[in-house]
């Protein structure tokens, strides 16, 4: 599936579970973005605590209790929320977010040559 595919996607569901995807003024528009923008950094904020903690578990092996594996399946579902929350910003303010990676890619290309 393309990431306009899961735009789409999170979008409709959004929808479908009454979040807003469409807004009346500026003032509404920004209040769901300063939402997911929280949200979003929640999500990270959670993602960089599981770094911290595998990395004590490395660094300290015996002295403490920690499953790498189970923390590396926890990884993968918050960088999934932490990509949902970028989908869902990029709806907001119409950013073709495929396109514009792509653009960006080029450029840090280019940058590090």
């Amino acid at each position: 599936m393309e990431v306009k595919e899961l735009l789409k996607k999170q979008v409709a569901q959004d929808e479908s579970i009454g979040f807003p995807v469409k807004f009346s003024n500026s003032i509404a528009k920004y209040d769901q973005l300063t939402k997911d923008l929280v949200g979003l950094f929640g999500e990270i904020g959670e993602f960089s605590n599981i770094v911290k903690k595998i990395n004590i578990k490395l660094s300290k092996q015996d002295q403490y209790e920690f499953d790498i594996e189970l923390a590396e399946k926890g990884l993968k579902e918050e960088l999934t929320d932490t990509f949902i929350y970028i989908l869902r910003i990029a709806a907001i303010l119409n950013v073709d977010i495929e396109k514009e990676v792509i653009k960006k890619m080029e450029v840090n290309a280019k940058r590090y040559e």
